[in-house]
């Protein structure tokens, strides 16, 4: 499965009830522009197999563990892959071997790579030490920096240019007027969390973001 008719809405499972995650998976539409998050917290609340528990509800979706992975990358990605994964979240933060060791591994698992760029100072540096390049590069601002650090608008159309066989994400709190802003700046996929997991009416939210792509 791969994603290359952007763009996309990835919806961003940072849950930490199993409950309140069986209530929004019931709402989410199947839709091939729509692809599903497994949210770091998620995974580590209940463990790598919670992207199997994504899957019973939506078989054919395209799914992302976010591992954040700094360290042993390969055998990161070779456990997300197991547990029926499409991609796998690894911190742009990690030293090149590990950025390599996950590339290669998801290459031969056939699952694709996000590049968390996170705190990253020069995501063009990293990129050009890449032999393979990463399927997404994620331009990513935490929760813990919202209000003090906007989105770094202008890098998207920078690395669309200087790496046009990789994709480009935004995450970080984003709402509708933020989200159309990362789209018009080339964006491939706007990645929504609490937008949509905390919204009052789901699928009118989610139907609100799909009407930007």
């Amino acid at each position: 499965m791969k994603i290359n008719n952007p763009p996309y809405l990835q919806i961003a499972l940072d849950l930490v009830d199993k409950t309140k995650l069986e209530r929004i998976l019931s709402k989410i539409p199947d839709s091939d522009k729509i692809l599903l998050e497994a949210g770091t917290p998620l995974i580590k609340k209940f463990g790598i197999d919670i992207v199997k528990f994504i899957r019973e509800f939506h078989t054919s979706s395209y799914i992302i563990a976010d591992m954040k992975t700094l360290d042993v990358g390969w055998l990161e990605v070779q456990i997300a892959a197991e547990a029926s994964a499409n991609a796998v979240a690894i911190s742009g933060l990690a030293p090149n071997e590990t950025l390599v060791s996950s590339i290669e591994e998801a290459e031969k698992r056939r699952v694709d790579i996000l590049l968390d760029c996170m705190n990253v100072e020069s995501p063009s540096t990293i990129l050009e030490n890449l032999t393979k390049k990463p399927e997404v590069v994620l331009f990513h601002r935490g929760i813990d920096q919202e209000g003090e650090a906007d989105h770094p608008w202008n890098k998207i159309k920078l690395i669309k240019a200087k790496f046009p066989e990789s994709k480009t994400a935004v995450a970080g709190g984003l709402n509708l007027e933020t989200s159309a802003r990362a789209l018009n700046n080339g964006a491939d996929i706007i990645i929504i969390g609490r937008a949509i997991t905390q919204a009052d009416n789901i699928e009118a939210t989610i139907n609100d973001f799909l009407h930007l792509l």
